[in-house]
């Protein structure tokens, strides 16, 4: 017999269960196609995974919150068709769980470009020392069946990280995984500024989009437990194309 799209296939993980749930149904969906399905009942998902029906109503909540189901009273919830989301990819990035889930979710097509001196822009904004040498890695991140990237990522690796950053293949985990496991570093934190930008000639091109599209600007920093930056990353999104969500828990 058939497996279900919504049928459990691990343990959950050490975190809140509405979130495990939600991570779990949300990548279903993001795999689904385009085509509009009705999700389980809240007491079949209780069900299936062990859930109390306020911690699936949580779960579902936060689903609701991105814009990835709406829910009809007396008749059930149903997952938005992509044309309903505007076909941008929604992403919760709130914790590394999240960023490496973001990096099964889609392919990133990167190449080494050497050491460079970090752009004076991104070199004020972390503080780094001026004339130091980074490796870079620039690429583009595309969606599975979709022809059009949704972004353009440029990383920099510490110099402190030259030679590990040499041995990171284009194939593997993401950069920092690689990092850890080639440099001995452990990454601890992740900071990330937002910011909306227009897309330069460049960047337009790069994108597939007309200059001055309006993009997300995503500046993320990977620090180890010494608190340096082991890795910088700047994406670029078109504002069609990805939607950042976040779900905030009220306390008191």
């Amino acid at each position: 017999m058939a497996r279900s799209a919504y049928e459990p296939t691990a343990n959950f993980a050490r975190k809140p269960r509405y979130q495990e749930l939600a991570e779990r149904l949300r990548a279903m969906i993001l795999r689904g196609g385009s085509d509009p399905s009705q999700l389980p009942t809240e007491s079949e998902l209780c069900r299936r995974y062990g859930l109390s029906r306020f911690t699936v109503r949580e779960a579902l909540r936060a689903l609701q919150a991105e814009g990835l189901i709406h829910r009809r009273r007396g008749s059930g919830t149903y997952v938005q068709p992509a044309s309903a989301r505007g076909g941008a990819l929604h992403q919760p990035l709130s914790n590394i769980d999240e960023i490496l889930q973001y990096a099964r979710d889609s392919t990133y097509r990167f190449a080494p470009k050497g050491a460079v001196t970090l752009p004076r822009t991104l070199a004020t904004q972390i503080g780094a020392k001026p004339g130091a040498r980074w490796f870079h890695f620039r690429g583009l991140r595309f969606r599975p069946g979709q022809a059009k990237p949704i972004a353009l990522t440029d990383a920099y690796v510490h110099p402190d990280l030259n030679a590990a950053a040499r041995q990171v293949h284009p194939g593997g985990p993401a950069i920092f995984r690689q990092l850890e496991q080639f440099g001995g570093v452990k990454v601890t934190r992740v900071t990330q500024e937002i910011q909306a930008v227009a897309a330069t000639q460049a960047v337009a091109t790069s994108l597939r989009v007309a200059r001055g599209t309006p993009c997300l600007r995503i500046l993320r920093c990977y620090l180890d437990g010494r608190g340096r930056i082991v890795e910088l990353s700047s994406s670029l999104h078109p504002g069609d194309r990805f939607v950042y969500s976040m779900h905030v828990e009220a306390r008191g």
